[in-house]
Order: structure tokens, then C-alpha cells, then sequence
């Protein structure tokens, strides 16, 4: 079978799931309300060897029958308690395994045998990436295999009625393969889980770059990439994306979806600025979703947003068109510009021109006049309290527009309110690597000494506003800002240069003295330093620039000298 190009289907058709479980109960604990259990129960058998999984599981207690939900983590990270509590809060029996393995200082793993050592995701090496031989000696087929028997686990419990999977970045990947190949399922939810993981570093509509096709990846794209197993998936999915991943090409996203078989129920939303993470409103389509497909409930899941760029009257705008089956309560377009690499573009709101109807709606794109490439998509949130977005569309400028817009140094006062501003770190309240605590706001305008407003976040502030031509800095430019911090701090200041396709980060660490007052102040790019004390050259190499303290505060003014 050695070099054989196998698909989904001729990868897992003879795949044994037959095989008892055993699970053994580690440790419980019990309440009135629920039941928590670390366990271990075997995996597929490698020889005379069989996988020794290891997971976190709890459910809601004095219930005869309940729904479950399997999550896979990323492949990076281990189960995750306080993710696990809050679906059981929610009535669900959960599942959440470990399927890295081996970890350092790490007691309990899943244990995979020697010969598929690989499976460990510290060893995977070129296993991960690369079909040396055929798909199923990769890390993807040996995970894969775990969510298959934790499936099969869960169906060894009598309570348990509706399986949905939860696959959260490379663990959404898993759960594409698992949505393909396993008919126990209801409903999947990929989050951060684009797909096309071979065509990393190749941009959509980047230049004639192509992918470089030979055996091992042609291997790869069949029987391992995402996209690969849309189009066989058995089960409605919800695919929740954010705009700004570092993992993948965002463009390529939609792709993905296009091929689930349009007669399943299926919709997508993305998170507008975010890199690899979602907020409420998708954790909120989330639930919807599962109530839907796992309890049953009746709950409209709208198709995604229709948009097309295009010109009106001499304006260049997107027109967007709703799903006619539901009432909208808001919507907005997002637009960015220039740009190919989708995890550095600058999406900013734009302005409403007119309702065509009660189901389409125009607004303007306000592009850079020395702009060439414009970038829009669009989100819509419904009465039912789903929300969802549209693909990324794209249009090149070979042509004048009424609206295009001049050159400008000033890129955020807090007139701007959120928009273009983004969380600077995911370093703190984060489930599961994944999931941002909802009982906080992620970025919001609050109001300083004398009245004065600032954006403000527990996670630090992030622009990629600097990395768009319409705001670039002069060469040999100074930047200046405000910044109110109640008590000394230090601010930590990261200018990210993207050059030659490698991102490098530059930090200024700038102490502020505190006290009721904001205090203005003016960098160079001399004033940020690499890890090996190289100085920027210029703040034009810069995509973004991050925030980042210990401590709260506000910022506004940003502007070049």
C-alpha cells in the first residue's frame, strides 16, 4: 500500500471500530447537579497493541436520557475542565480527550504504542505535515481514530441520546475527517478550521505562487486536508472562522464550505479581527446550534450572507442579500484593502448607502484611491439571535469611484470607537485555547481623566491599521499617542515587520508614571528592538502594532509625526 493515493473513503472503509472500550474511572467527583470523571479507555488496535486514551467526561446528574458532545482540543493543548463545565451547565454529557500524548510534565496522556509514535504530537515531525507513505501513517489518521472510539465510548451509555463533535482549530480538522466517516453523528462544529493546510504560506489571491505537486502531496490533499472530507461530510455543520488567522488563509475558508453537500443543513460565520479565537457571537451560534441538532429545539439557522463588489452610480460598494426565511435585526460589512496575506488585513466598518428592499442592502467600500485590491464580507445577525456572515469577496481597482478616499496619518481616535482595534494578546481568560470569557468585553471605549474616552481591553489592543497604504508612515516617521494608566506600569509595545513572507516581532517597553492625567508620547522605529536587540529600520516594514500590560489602560490618538 506504500505510496498509494488513498481518498476518505478508501482510507477508513475497512477501519475496526468494533473493538470494547473498557473504560476505567480514574477519578470522580459528584454533586447534586452533575458528575466528573478523568478515564481511560482503549483505542484502535495497533498490532497486539491497542491505543490507551485518556479523557475528561462529566454530564448533568437525575436526567434519564441526555445529549453529549464530543470535543476534540487543539492538537497543542490537553481536555479542558472549564470548557467541559460549562456544557454540562448547559445539559450535556461531554467528552473531551487528550490525544497529543506524551507531554512533559504531564501525568496523565493518552499512550500511543511505539510504532506509531508520531501520534504523540511533540514527535509528530513530518508525520503532521507531509503523506511520506499514505495517509494513514500520519498523525491526522492516528487522532482521527481516537475521535472514532471516544464515539464509540459514548454509545457504550445508555443515557446518552444526540452525539455532536466541537473540533477547535487542528482538533477541527480532526473532526472534518470524523464528520466524513462516522454516521453516529448529528451535528460537527469546526472552529478556526479552514482546511488546506498543504497550501500553507500560498496566499488565494496572492501572485502566481502554486503549489508544487507531486506524489507525497497529492497523498496529503487526498486523504488528510479538510476540504478533502467536506464534501463527504454526513452531518449538518456550523464552521465559525476568524478573519485574521495566523494558521491558515482565511480566503480559502469559504472554499472549504462550499463543498458540504448543500442538501445538509449548513452555515458559517466569521469572527471579524480575531486570530484563531471566538467571541460571543459565536459561541452564542454554537449553542443555538447544538440545541438544535442535539435537544431538538426549534431554532432558525439562516444560510450564509450573499456579496458582490461592485460599482452603483459611480461608488464602489458591496451589495449584500439576506436569507428571505428570516428578519434581520443588524448587519454590517467589513472591508479591507491591499492586502494578500488575510491574517494582517485591516477590516474596518463601513458606511450604509441604502436598503434595496426588505432583503438586500448596499454599502460603500471607501477605498484608498492608490488602492488596487479590495477585500469586503459581510455578517447579519437574525431575530432568532443567529448570526452569519458571507464568504471573503474580492475586486481589483482598474477604475475611479466617487467615494475613494486620500491619504491620512491620523489612524485611531476614540471617535473610531472599536473599530480597526483588536485584542492585543489571548494570553487570559481563554477556554480551551479558543474561547474568550463572554462576561467581558473584549475591546471597548471608556471614558479618562477630564472626560476624555480611550479604548481600553484585558487583553491588550492590537491594529493592523499601520499595514495599510492609506496610513502609512513616512520614511524616518515618528509615532505618537496618549495613554492613561491609574497607576505605574509598564507598556509593552510590539511592532510586527512582515518581510520576504516571515513575520518578526519588535517590542518598545515604555514605563508610564501613572496618576489621573493622560500623557502623550513619540517613538522611533530605533525605539524597538528583536530578540537579538536589532532595532526596527522603519515603521513602513510594520503590519501591526500591539499593546499589551499588566496593568488597565486607555490609549487614543495614534498618529505619524
Amino acid at each position: 500500500m506504500a505510496n498509494k493515493i488513498l481518498s476518505p473513503t478508501m482510507l477508513w472503509g475497512d477501519f475496526d471500530e468494533s473493538l470494547p472500550t473498557q473504560c476505567t474511572i480514574l477519578y470522580e467527583q459528584k454533586d447534586e447537579k452533575k458528575v466528573f470523571r478523568r478515564i481511560r479507555f482503549f483505542g484502535r488496535a495497533v498490532g497486539d497493541e491497542r491505543v490507551n486514551i485518556y479523557a475528561l467526561f462529566g454530564m448533568p446528574l437525575n436526567t434519564d436520557k441526555v445529549p453529549a458532545i464530543l470535543i476534540m482540543p487543539d492538537a497543542s493543548l490537553t481536555a479542558d475542565e472549564k470548557l467541559i463545565q460549562r456544557f454540562i451547565e448547559r445539559g450535556y454529557a461531554v467528552l473531551m480527550p487528550d490525544y497529543r500524548g506524551e507531554w512533559a510534565d504531564t501525568e496523565n496522556y493518552t499512550i500511543y504504542p511505539e510504532s506509531i509514535s508520531y501520534a504523540n504530537y511533540a514527535k509528530a515531525g513530518r508525520h503532521l505535515d507531509f503523506a511520506d507513505e499514505t495517509a494513514k501513517e500520519t498523525s491526522w489518521y492516528e487522532w482521527t481514530a481516537v475521535a472514532r472510539y471516544c464515539v464509540s465510548y459514548l454509545r457504550t451509555m445508555s443515557q446518552i441520546t444526540n452525539i455532536g463533535a466541537l473540533g477547535l482549530k487542528m482538533g477541527g480538522d480532526v473532526v472534518w475527517q470524523l464528520a466524513a466517516t462516522c454516521n453516529e453523528l448529528s451535528c460537527v462544529i469546526p472552529v478556526c478550521s479552514g482546511g488546506w493546510r498543504a497550501y500553507s504560506g500560498i496566499n488565494k489571491f496572492g501572485d502566481a505562487t502554486e503549489l508544487k505537486m507531486d506524489d507525497e502531496r497529492y497523498r496529503y490533499l487526498a486523504g488528510v486536508d479538510a476540504q478533502a472530507y467536506a464534501q463527504s461530510v454526513l452531518c449538518p455543520v456550523l464552521m465559525l472562522c476568524s478573519t485574521n488567522d495566523s494558521r491558515f488563509d482565511a480566503d480559502r475558508a469559504f472554499d472549504t464550505f462550499a463543498r458540504i453537500n448543500p442538501d445538509l443543513e449548513k452555515t458559517f460565520y466569521f469572527v471579524a479581527r480575531y486570530d484563531g479565537h471566538v467571541g460571543n457571537t459565536g459561541m452564542n451560534d454554537l449553542d443555538l446550534f447544538i440545541d438544535k441538532h442535539l435537544k431538538g429545539r426549534a431554532v432558525f439557522v439562516p444560510s450564509p450572507v450573499e456579496i458582490k463588489i461592485e460599482e452603483d452610480d459611480g461608488d464602489l460598494i458591496a451589495r449584500i442579500k439576506f436569507d428571505p426565511n428570516g428578519e434581520v435585526k443588524y448587519c454590517d460589512v467589513f472591508m479591507a484593502e491591499n492586502r494578500l496575506e488575510s491574517a494582517y488585513r485591516n477590516w474596518t466598518k463601513c458606511r450604509l448607502k441604502r436598503e434595496d428592499g426588505v432583503d438586500e442592502r448596499v454599502f460603500y467600500l471607501d477605498a484608498y484611491k492608490k488602492s488596487t485590491r479590495v477585500f469586503a464580507f459581510a455578517k447579519a445577525k437574525y431575530s432568532c439571535g443567529f448570526a452569519v456572515s458571507s464568504k471573503i469577496a474580492v475586486k481589483k481597482l482598474d477604475a475611479k469611484y466617487n467615494n475613494q478616499t486620500e491619504k491620512c496619518r491620523i489612524f485611531y481616535t476614540s471617535a473610531d470607537g472599536t473599530d480597526s482595534l483588536t485584542i492585543g494578546k489571548y494570553d487570559k481568560n481563554v477556554m480551551a485555547g479558543c474561547f474568550l470569557d463572554s462576561s467581558i468585553p473584549a475591546v471597548q471605549v471608556m471614558k479618562g481623566p477630564f472626560g476624555i474616552a480611550g479604548a481600553t481591553s484585558i487583553y491588550g489592543l492590537k491594529t493592523y491599521k499601520i499595514g495599510d497604504e492609506k496610513y502609512a508612515p513616512s520614511e524616518n516617521a515618528l509615532l505618537k499617542f496618549d495613554i492613561y494608566c491609574k497607576k505605574p506600569a509598564v507598556l509593552e509595545i510590539t511592532a510586527t515587520a512582515y518581510l520576504s513572507g516571515v513575520a518578526e516581532n519588535y517590542v518598545c517597553n515604555l514605563r508610564l508614571p501613572g496618576g489621573e492625567r493622560w500623557t502623550n508620547h513619540i517613538l522611533s522605529a530605533k525605539d524597538f528592538k528583536n530578540a537579538i536587540n536589532k532595532p526596527l529600520v522603519q515603521f513602513c516594514e510594520a503590519v501591526s502594532l500591539t499593546f499589551t500590560s499588566v496593568d488597565e489602560f486607555y490609549l487614543n490618538n495614534l498618529l505619524w509625526l
